[in-house]
């Protein structure tokens, strides 16, 4: 029989009251990271919705009023992105507003990812600093911060996905497996092009043959849990055919005229705002490839897996093929989390010093830390007095001010003239009007896009509003599209 004496367990019960004292000041500094987040956001909730949130938004809507995307509301994105929408247009009148506070909730939930990715490979410190940057530059107004697309809907999943498959290398845990396989696949159903993600998530598997076979299974299963209750719905709702053109029929002929737009000098203006966090994510890339917060070979492994990840995106951005600075979004988190430790570096360096050179050894990683997000603050506290029009028009130029801004009142317009149960046809490209107006598409084709890509898309379009047709036709000021004319004499409206 032993006992333990007075004075270990004193010095136990001190690293206990340490342990949880630091913890409580960690928690405590990241929710100041998160306000911070959510102050930068806050101006810009009246930033109107543009036309691909409108697309997700109302076929979202519509989801909920019982039709069908791809057979009854046409868009080209896999479908979990309207699932994710869903919150934001289930309670009240549909608003601009709603999906900000949405986006930033999701947001906040990314900014934890960060900090528990950073504590992986980093100190606690380090991965604090993570999280600010990302909260700061990932909420930047001019680098579509504040929008709900796609691309900004992917982070979430993606860091998922990473912080699992970085337990993974370390448990080697089946439930970890699980967990990484169905990030993935969530991922992939937001946006395909994160099925790059797949090969990146190989680094997290080790052991002999049949313990790498066991452990694939597990990703592969978890992957399936996610992806196959959507398939098994669309093919019960007679769907499936409708889901397979719009996600990979669509989605080849997109590709193909984006081949066409490639532009390498439009990519290299449009990524200028973010070259001082690409060049400093450079030294983190080097500083996490040989070592991590305690020297260890698992935070060196972990290093690489989110250098993998950096690389996948970076891929799956490039093979966009267009100069889109959404399309990069998704990098942001894996930049910060990249370029925290070069600043971290920097302030260590200073106490190895005295004198004049301790003052400058502790100015050049406050004046970094400047550089990485002073631009970034400056745009969002520029927005505080900005009307919604203004913001729009920022942000998107003469098509935020004249297209998106008007939006509400179009809406508004369409409201006074017609009945909850009308069907309306938007000649256009701003599907926001119809779940801001809570009417629903006469067609499926809810904006003009697939009308100059598919060749059948006209003559479907002509047959569906003489079988339906609608008691509003709305089309640009000043402009009548191809076939506008001749839809009205034929369908008598």
């Amino acid at each position: 029989m032993s006992c333990s004496s007075p004075s270990s367990i004193t010095r136990v019960a001190a690293v206990t009251a340490t342990t949880t004292g630091a913890r409580w000041i960690t928690a405590l500094l990241l929710a100041g990271v998160m306000l911070i987040t959510v102050g930068l956001r806050l101006p810009g909730f009246a930033l109107p919705l543009e036309r691909d949130e409108g697309a997700y938004a109302y076929v979202a809507w519509a989801w909920l009023q019982g039709e069908l995307p791809y057979r009854d509301a046409f868009d080209h994105k896999p479908p979990l992105i309207y699932l994710l929408y869903m919150p934001a247009v289930l309670v009240g009148t549909p608003a601009a507003w709603m999906i900000r506070l949405w986006g930033t909730l999701l947001m906040l939930v990314s900014v934890g990812f960060v900090f528990l990715i950073g504590r992986q490979i980093w100190s606690r410190s380090t991965a604090l600093l993570a999280a600010l940057l990302f909260g700061i530059i990932g909420s930047a107004f001019d680098i579509q911060g504040l929008i709900l697309n796609t691309d900004q809907a992917l982070v979430l999943p993606a860091l998922l996905a990473l912080w699992a498959a970085m337990r993974l290398r370390a448990t080697q845990q089946p439930r970890y497996a699980l967990a990484t396989g169905a990030a993935l696949a969530a991922a992939a159903l937001i946006k395909p092009v994160a099925i790059l993600l797949g090969p990146a998530a190989l680094l997290a598997l080790r052991g002999d043959g049949r313990s790498v076979a066991r452990t694939s299974g597990s990703i592969l299963l978890g992957g399936a849990l996610v992806g196959l209750p959507f398939a098994i719905y669309f093919a019960l709702q007679g769907a499936w055919a409708d889901l397979w053109f719009g996600v990979v029929t669509y989605n080849t002929i997109y590709a193909t005229e984006s081949r066409m737009r490639w532009d390498l000098g439009a990519l290299v203006d449009m990524l200028a705002p973010l070259m001082p966090l690409l060049l400093v994510a450079i030294g983190g890339a080097a500083l996490a490839s040989r070592s991590g917060s305690d020297s260890n070979a698992m935070a060196m492994t972990h290093g690489r897996l989110l250098i993998a990840w950096t690389a996948a995106l970076l891929l799956a951005a490039l093979g966009s093929l267009r100069p889109y600075i959404h399309y990069y979004y998704p990098l942001l988190p894996l930049l910060c989390l990249l370029a925290a430790p070069c600043v971290s570096w920097l302030w260590r360096q200073r106490a190895q010093v005295g004198g004049i050179r301790g003052i400058a050894g502790a100015l050049a990683p406050l004046l970094l830390l400047l550089l990485l997000t002073g631009p970034f603050i400056r745009q969002n506290l520029r927005l505080i007095g900005a009307t919604a029009e203004e913001q729009a028009e920022r942000l998107y130029g003469d098509v935020g001010k004249h297209y998106f801004a008007q939006a509400p009142l179009v809406a508004d317009f369409v409201r006074a003239r017609t009945t909850p149960d009308d069907r309306i046809y938007i000649f256009a490209a701003e599907p926001e009007v119809y779940v801001l107006a809570e009417r629903r598409a006469a067609s499926r084709y809810i904006y003009d896009y697939p009308l100059a890509l598919l060749p059948e898309a006209r003559q479907a379009l002509m047959r569906e509003l003489a079988a339906r047709p609608p008691a509003l036709v709305i089309t640009y000021y000043g402009v009548r599209p191809d076939g506008f004319w001749e839809t009205l004499r034929a369908q008598n409206f």
